[in-house]
């Protein structure tokens, strides 16, 4: 099963938040049952907690990428290697995949004292697939590192019948100019 692993899915504030304020309730109630003299059932229930915090650090430091399973292209969250979540996606009406280059910002959320409205702007790669003519696209990932681009691009040409090209839409229906 060919695959390819390209970045985090989450930024370091997107896992503060998953593991310290999502997860607190769960560090909460472990530490709290750790404090009496547990039975048979609180030891189930501490376990079962353990278990659901351990899932939720898993699914902090997951990665997205590309994995092709019985000629079908997925869209995958990788935990070690492993594929924790996958989405389907259906090329068989777009030929040809492109590469669009963004300009974004993301807020930065604990600086809001002294600046307000401070954030931090990046590049983003959003991997797209094409009809025929470009006129209709379809993002399929956003990339934040450019040098995940042209792995990217060698996974999905190779494994799959797209082509690489340049994003340029026709929108008239006629080739031959009216006069």
């Amino acid at each position: 099963m060919p695959k390819i692993i390209l970045e985090n899915r989450f930024n370091i504030y997107q896992k503060i938040i998953i593991l310290f304020v999502i997860g607190f309730s769960f560090l909460y109630a472990i530490s709290n049952l750790l404090e009496f003299d547990l039975n048979f059932k609180g030891y189930i229930l501490v376990i079962v907690f353990v278990l659901c915090y351990g899932f939720l650090m898993a699914f902090a430091f997951t990665k997205r990428g590309f994995t092709k399973i019985n000629s079908k292209l997925y869209r995958a969250s990788f935990v070690m290697g492993l594929i924790l979540f996958k989405k389907h996606i259906y090329i068989s009406e777009f030929p040809k995949i492109a590469i669009l280059k963004f300009k974004k910002s993301q807020k930065l959320p604990w600086f809001y004292v002294s600046k307000p409205d401070l954030a931090s702007d990046f590049n983003s790669f959003e991997v797209n697939l094409l009809n025929a003519r470009h006129t209709k696209r379809n993002a399929i990932l956003d990339l934040k590192k450019q040098k995940n681009l042209k792995p990217t691009i060698e996974f999905l040409t190779s494994n799959f019948k797209l082509k690489h090209e340049t994003y340029s839409p026709s929108f008239r229906s006629n080739p031959r100019r009216r006069r």
